[in-house]
């Protein structure tokens, strides 16, 4: 899909194999921008001189390059006063100390080597979903009056004037219909918020199953004031929350993965896990069909896997929803939303 736009984006590719530049610039042309403007750099004494001219949108670096590493060239940036320029790494660079100093330099991503195309255009998408502006297509001066979406009521007479069709045109299929008790625009959208730039991927209808769960997981019940007893129930395993709480919270990818692995999250994260579950409450209230009723988080806590009531409600088969959240350098987890009133 072409995504035409009022200003063209500008990328800087630098890696010193001209193969792996051509695979990015596949990558980044997959997005579907229209205008581009693509340079690219055999290392970052390259880019340097490239960026004297040439401001790029986002640059996508190598990290280990002769002359000018991928690190020394985003520093050389922040002290050139480049500091509004993104950056993003794709390398095979995996020592955490020095992945935190990518971080703490302000880059947007890292993403290891090998990697496919999709997930490159995904992370580059997202880093750039802000300064991507759409051209809006110009208006006629003397419009065709557009005709009327009806509800869902027997189509008008046709205007004498006008010859009615012989039958009545079919009606419009929606793209896309939401169910379960959290829709995923808006869980994307409460995610979007927390996470920043940090880019994510959700992957709906992944169920949350006893086997799945981590050692440790976050349990959230909600109270609806329309419904006597609970409402609704989250489940955040414990990658979910290192992931969600820690990019909450900038933790860098090492310290996130290092919680995951522990399956044990750090305060911080809790606390910015928790907030997220009071937001999603809001998704709750929409979807509860109550006219004027709200649904608040009564409370929240991290039990074990094996808690009786968390396994009774893994069993239920519907009105539910399921993601799986994966963030590039972080890892995945999952979560699930349940309606518990009968």
């Amino acid at each position: 899909m072409t995504i035409a736009l009022s200003a063209p984006l500008k990328f800087l590719i630098v890696d010193d194999s001209r193969a792996i530049q051509a695979i990015i610039r596949r990558a980044v042309i997959q997005c579907g921008y229209e205008p581009l403007e693509i340079k690219t750099a055999l290392d970052g004494e390259q880019a340097l001189d490239i960026i004297e001219k040439f401001v790029p949108d986002l640059i996508i670096t190598d990290w280990h390059m002769p002359k000018v590493s991928g690190l020394e060239l985003v520093q050389a940036l922040r002290q050139l006063g480049h500091s509004k320029v993104r950056v993003g790494f794709v390398t095979t660079e995996k020592n955490p100390a020095l992945l935190d100093q990518a971080i703490s330099n302000g880059a947007l991503f890292i993403l290891h080597k090998p990697f496919d195309d999709k997930e490159l255009a995904e992370v580059v998408m997202a880093s750039v979903k802000d300064l991507a502006k759409p051209v809006h297509p110009p208006v006629a001066a003397d419009p065709a009056p557009a005709p009327a979406i009806p509800e869902p009521t027997p189509l008008p007479e046709a205007p004498a004037a006008v010859q009615a069709p012989a039958e009545p045109a079919p009606p419009p299929v929606p793209a896309k219909v939401e169910t379960g008790p959290v829709w995923e625009a808006a869980l994307h959208h409460q995610l979007q918020g927390l996470l920043g730039n940090l880019p994510f991927r959700l992957v709906v209808g992944d169920k949350l199953t006893q086997d799945r769960l981590t050692a440790n997981n976050l349990l959230g019940l909600y109270g609806c004031s329309a419904v006597k007893g609970a409402y609704a129930v989250a489940v955040l395993d414990a990658s979910a929350v290192c992931m969600v709480g820690g990019g909450a919270a900038r933790k860098g990818p090492p310290e996130v993965r290092a919680a995951m692995d522990a399956g044990q999250p750090s305060g911080a994260m809790l606390e910015h896990a928790t907030a997220f579950l009071h937001a999603i409450a809001r998704s709750l209230t929409e979807t509860s069909g109550h006219a004027g009723a709200t649904v608040s988080l009564v409370r929240s806590s991290m039990v074990k896997s094996n808690f009786a009531k968390l396994m009774e409600i893994l069993t239920q088969t519907d009105r539910r929803s399921d993601y799986r959240v994966v963030i590039p350098g972080y890892g995945e987890g999952r979560m699930a939303f349940f309606l518990v009133t009968t």
